[in-house]
């Protein structure tokens, strides 16, 4: 497959996340910075990013090649899943999530509907499916609501998944659940004014975590901080992100 264009978009970002070491109880930076290059053309498009993480590595993140007929879109390549996520600051989550595994997939989305097929390792077997996820989403009255499924076609295992949200003005307040291994998941979470608050759990231990997360711009730069409080440990894990956008 090829695409080409005349035209592309070509964004640049620089990021700092300042995080607390719970081992040596020292706040370490580490700096990102990232090219994202996205293009279409006639219902077409293509786009990938690249990313450098203190200066040791630049890699390929994610690419993506597509196209829109008929009201349906098609895509190709390393993407990501289309299951609901957690709100919560990373590594701080309590959902069963298989996104993260998702490399290189083929997905269709149409009137809310959506199929993303996972591929294990298309240099070897292009036909070696790895996991599919199918998605719905629907507006009901004031909510959005989301169903979502993932099959591991190896473990022959089932993760269940469900995000409902409702907005207010500038202010939203949601909730996801994941079913996976016979263990149920959740998140709430409320948004307004900038500031993000979550509060997650199973079954086993109804709560895990509870954070808040804030965003503002200064001046084109974006601050963001964070705090999780995790109630097992009985520690709180403070973040900063500055970042800054081109």
């Amino acid at each position: 497959m090829a695409a080409t264009s005349a035209i592309a978009d070509v964004k640049g970002s620089v990021e700092i996340d300042i995080t607390e070491n719970k081992t040596t109880n020292k706040y370490e930076a580490t700096s990102t910075l990232g090219l994202a290059f996205d293009s279409g053309t006639e219902g077409a498009f293509a786009g990938l990013n690249v990313k450098s993480v203190d200066g040791a590595t630049f890699a390929l993140d994610e690419y993506y090649i597509g196209t829109t007929l008929k009201g349906v879109t098609m895509s190709y390549g390393e993407q990501g899943g289309i299951m609901p996520e957690a709100v919560a600051t990373t590594g701080f989550d309590a959902l069963s999530d298989p996104n993260f595994a998702m490399t290189e997939s083929l997905q269709l989305s149409a009137m809310g509907a959506s199929v993303a097929v996972g591929l294990t390792d298309v240099t070897t077997d292009v036909s070696d499916v790895a996991n599919v996820q199918a998605s719905y989403t629907a507006n009901v009255s004031v909510m959005e609501v989301t169903g979502a499924v993932d099959y591991n076609t190896t473990s022959e295992t089932y993760i269940w998944a469900g995000r409902a949200q409702a907005g207010f003005g500038t202010s939203t307040v949601g909730g996801t659940t994941t079913y996976a291994a016979e263990v149920l998941a959740f998140e709430a979470d409320v948004s307004a004014k900038g500031f993000t608050a979550y509060l997650n759990g199973d079954e086993n231990d109804i709560s895990e975590n509870a954070g808040i997360k804030w965003a503002t711009d200064v001046n084109g730069m974006t601050l963001k901080a964070d705090a999780n409080y995790n109630f097992d440990a009985a520690e709180v894990t403070p973040g900063i992100n500055l970042s800054f956008n081109f």
